[in-house]
């Protein structure tokens, strides 16, 4: 069935969509407590695709037959402490607020950002809005030029855009990665880059990071950080 779309919303039929950690952390249940989920339940945040219809009161210029890449957004899809009917992009068809839409280029080929919104919001909130805090509850995420930063897992789909969006600043950014990857994180632009497997804690230490951007989830306490 065709999702509804209410005001502001707009309808699109999705050409290719992403598979996030988050999907599979909700329908595991890992999330439950914070984002609980009612069946029946369709994954996926992250789409491209052409816009087929138009809810009232869309003022954005998108119009019918635009491109356009959608993020639903995991905490505006969610509310805390109520089971959410969720209709994600893993579909046919999905909706999605127009706020969160935005065209793309003719030029661009789908297939290569279908994957971009959800691991490229993340890594820019961790970089450069503010919202983290240190051990010490101080603010973090405000990284710039003279910046230090320490990306684990920089071949995540976060990593990878992570480092990017640092080194556009002029940070110096370390990230751990496997073998397979050392060469590619070379291309883009890492300033030190550690195979993982070769002691990398012990590399690490001592380093005086701004930021650790942590997109394997090895850390599970203050005292490993």
């Amino acid at each position: 069935p065709f999702p509804g779309i209410g005001m502001g919303q707009l309808q699109i039929k999705v050409q290719f969509s992403a598979a996030d950690p988050a999907d599979w952390m909700l329908l595991s249940g890992t999330c439950k407590d914070r984002f609980p989920v009612a069946f029946p339940f369709v994954p996926g945040f992250d789409a491209v695709g052409e816009v087929t219809q138009l809810g009232e009161g869309c003022e954005t210029g998108i119009r019918v037959g635009d491109r356009v890449v959608c993020c639903l957004g995991l905490q505006e899809s969610f509310q805390k402490g109520s089971a959410s009917k969720f209709e994600g992009t893993l579909a046919e068809y999905c909706a999605c607020p127009e706020d969160r839409v935005s065209k793309v280029p003719d030029h661009v080929d789908l297939r290569e950002i279908a994957g971009l919104p959800l691991a490229g919001l993340t890594a820019y909130q961790a970089l450069f809005t503010g919202n983290g805090a240190s051990t010490k509850g101080e603010p973090l995420g405000t990284i710039a030029g003279d910046s230090k930063v320490l990306i684990l897992g920089g071949n995540r789909g976060a990593g990878h855009i992570a480092l990017q969006l640092a080194k556009l600043v002029g940070a110096h950014v370390t990230v751990t990665v496997p073998p397979s990857c050392v060469e590619w994180m070379r291309a883009l632009g890492a300033d030190d880059v550690i195979n993982f497997r070769d002691r990398w804690l012990e590399t690490v230490a001592g380093s005086g990071f701004d930021l650790i951007l942590d997109c394997v989830g090895w850390a599970t306490s203050i005292a490993e950080m």
